[in-house]
């Protein structure tokens, strides 16, 4: 009389062990192993702004029309674009996404100018010129120029530096698109500030720090040894008679950069990292090599 009752009851555990098993395979796939790795790491929380995740977004893409405009971006079908924008899908599983301060929709572009410069704008449009890649000695390199130029939008360093400056109160009447007002090319050339004192490309000491930061755990996540951002910015400082490169001057050392770096690893649990290099990266490297790019960043 009781065997019928035990065979039930063991279908239904069966049954319920099998709800259970599938509902916490729901919950694992909800997580990808970037999102656990980007958990695992003590990432600094983004800066206060007076602007919404959404008007950032909209002012990134606003500017990145008018840089368009302005600078010789190469298409995105150019094998330069293609390359740069791998490297940096690399990274963005790894930039904290949470409901509170949701992830930017990354975007990578590169210019065809000589100088060493990079830049990112609010919302996540990031640009590398041609000349970065030129210079880079390997991927781990370009990687690092790529993954501070990110930790910059993720830190929303342009945002935070406009609410500082009083743009908090003005602010959404010069982004007047923001808000359904036209205002014209104005105000895109205000957010993309390509002259001196931009609003959103010259950072402080403190802001270039946390982007190093960031950024160190960006490729650490991704599996690059973070040593080889601070190794490119060590090669720029020392180029001495070439002059100073433009990065250095939109990016001020924030001091013992490659030092705060080393700390930083040294913190971390040990990893194995990518040598650096990549066929791919070295075949890139010689078609930016033979490249011929513009001397001004505003030259067609």
């Amino acid at each position: 009389m009781n065997q019928p009752i035990r065979v039930r009851c063991s279908r239904a555990l069966t049954s319920a062990t099998r709800q259970a098993a599938a509902a916490l395979l729901i919950v694992l796939l909800a997580f990808s192993p970037a999102d656990a790795a980007t958990r695992a790491l003590k990432f600094p929380p983004p800066h206060s702004t007076a602007y919404s995740h959404d008007q950032e977004i909209q002012i990134g893409r606003q500017s990145v029309a008018e840089v368009r405009r302005q600078m010789p971006v190469l298409p995105d079908s150019d094998p330069l674009t293609q390359y740069v924008r791998s490297l940096g899908e690399r990274l963005v599983p790894y930039v904290p996404n949470t409901a509170r301060n949701p992830r930017f929709p990354y975007e990578f572009h590169v210019v065809n100018v000589k100088e060493i410069n990079a830049f990112a704008l609010p919302g996540g449009p990031v640009f590398v010129n041609v000349g970065t890649i030129q210079a880079a000695e390997n991927e781990a390199q370009l990687m690092g120029v790529i993954a501070h130029e990110m930790s910059h939008v993720y830190e929303r360093h342009g945002t935070a530096q406009a609410t500082k400056a009083g743009y908090a109160q003005v602010g959404l009447g010069i982004l007047g698109a923001l808000l359904g007002r036209s205002v014209g090319a104005s105000v895109a050339r205000a957010a993309v500030g390509l002259g001196a004192g931009s609003l959103f490309l010259h950072y402080s000491r403190s802001a270039e720090s946390e982007a190093d930061h960031v950024g160190a755990l960006l490729m650490y996540s991704a599996g690059y040894n973070p040593r080889a951002m601070a190794d490119f910015f060590r090669k720029l400082e020392q180029r001495g008679g070439a002059g100073v490169p433009q990065f250095l001057s939109d990016h001020p050392n924030p001091g013992n950069r490659a030092q705060v770096i080393d700390a930083l690893v040294r913190s971390l649990p040990p990893r194995q990292f990518s040598n650096g290099n990549s066929a791919q990266f070295s075949e890139i490297h010689q078609a930016a090599v033979g490249r011929s790019p513009a001397t001004s960043p505003t030259a067609h």
